[in-house]
């Protein structure tokens, strides 16, 4: 009897052992699988961020009214090109009878949707049917390139970049910090996005001042409406800036960009503020575009030259930001979480 307990009570200790590492085990498990689902949903929802960061810099070369039928540079020399270069001839038929001859309507048309596109990528809006339509998008742009004589373009890299929007769209990546994910939970899903809209908001502003005016906002050389890639010393030397190609700045524009967000963050609690910031974003936006172009001072050598670029990528993010706040406040308010 004395060995059957002894072998009866081993059994239970190597049985409890046994649970126990399986229990471990199973732990280590979840944990793994709730760090690697934390991984792959950033990876998405950044993934489509940078898609969407990819749109808005390449707005800045696409200046209206002419987009470069003036010059021959721009927009107009890649569509210009497809007469030589493109290795589809329904495609250049297009292009040669339809395109070139009403190429500023054109060119509008361009601006337009990839400016929508730029924004609701950013914010993770639609993002199944933005993506479809950027995927869409990328294939005109690949037949203008793909044998272009000037070399200066990878081809190839349209090719990736259409198969970034079908992995976009298969992946509904604005599920992933978008707004596709949050306005399908609670209140306080959309109260803390907001948040994020509003700190997001402030610190682009932040980084606009600092590159607009990394020196001072009362240079001779650029006024507070003017440049934001260069500067003049005191000994009148020109200093070369950081040329953004996201969003151009200038000190007036960075400022509204910093006391809207900070209206965003009262939003959260105010209801009048996140309704000011949604009609000053979007003003914002609709002013900027109608500007049209943005002037720079760069430095092109021994000669100081001034450079024209679209104000489009600021429409972009600041209609993303309008959008995404309007968004958000009202499923707070659906959701019973907003005060007045």
């Amino acid at each position: 009897m004395l060995d059957s307990s002894e072998t009866f009570a081993k059994l239970q200790l190597c049985a409890a052992k046994r649970c126990h590492a399986e229990q471990m085990f199973a732990s280590l498990s979840r944990r793994a699988t709730t760090i690697d689902n934390l991984i792959r949903f950033n990876v998405l929802g950044v993934g489509r961020i940078v898609l969407g960061l990819l749109w808005l810099a390449n707005l800045h070369w696409k200046v209206p009214s002419s987009f470069g039928e003036n010059s021959g540079g721009g927009l107009y020399k890649y569509s210009a090109s497809v007469s030589r270069n493109s290795p589809f001839g329904p495609f250049t038929w297009v292009t040669e009878q339809v395109i070139l001859p009403n190429f500023q309507i054109f060119g509008w048309i361009v601006l337009i949707v990839e400016t929508a596109l730029a924004a609701l990528l950013l914010i993770g809006y639609r993002t199944k049917i933005v993506a479809l339509a950027g995927a869409t998008m990328t294939i005109p742009i690949l037949l203008s390139v793909v044998y272009y004589d000037q070399a200066d373009e990878w081809s190839w890299s349209y090719v990736l970049m259409f198969v970034a929007h079908l992995l976009v769209y298969a992946s509904d990546a604005g599920e992933h910090l978008g707004l596709d994910g949050v306005l399908r939970r609670d209140g306080a899903a959309a109260r803390q996005a907001t948040q994020v809209v509003g700190v997001t908001a402030v610190v682009i502003g932040a980084l606009g001042l600092f590159v607009a005016r990394s020196v001072s906002f009362a240079g001779k050389r650029v006024a507070l409406l003017g440049s934001d890639a260069g500067f003049v010393g005191a000994d009148g030397e020109f200093v070369h800036r950081w040329e953004m190609k996201f969003v151009w700045f200038n000190p007036l524009w960075a400022l509204l960009t910093i006391a809207l967000g900070a209206l965003v963050l009262v939003g959260t609690q105010r209801q009048w503020a996140a309704r000011a910031a949604v009609v000053g974003f979007g003003l914002l936006a609709a002013v900027i575009f109608a500007l049209q172009k943005f002037d720079y001072v760069r430095d092109d050598g021994d000669v100081l030259a001034v450079q024209a670029v679209s104000t489009a990528s600021n429409a972009a993010m600041w209609g993303g930001l309008a959008l995404a706040t309007a968004l958000l406040h009202r499923a707070g308010r659906q959701a019973g979480s907003g005060t007045g």
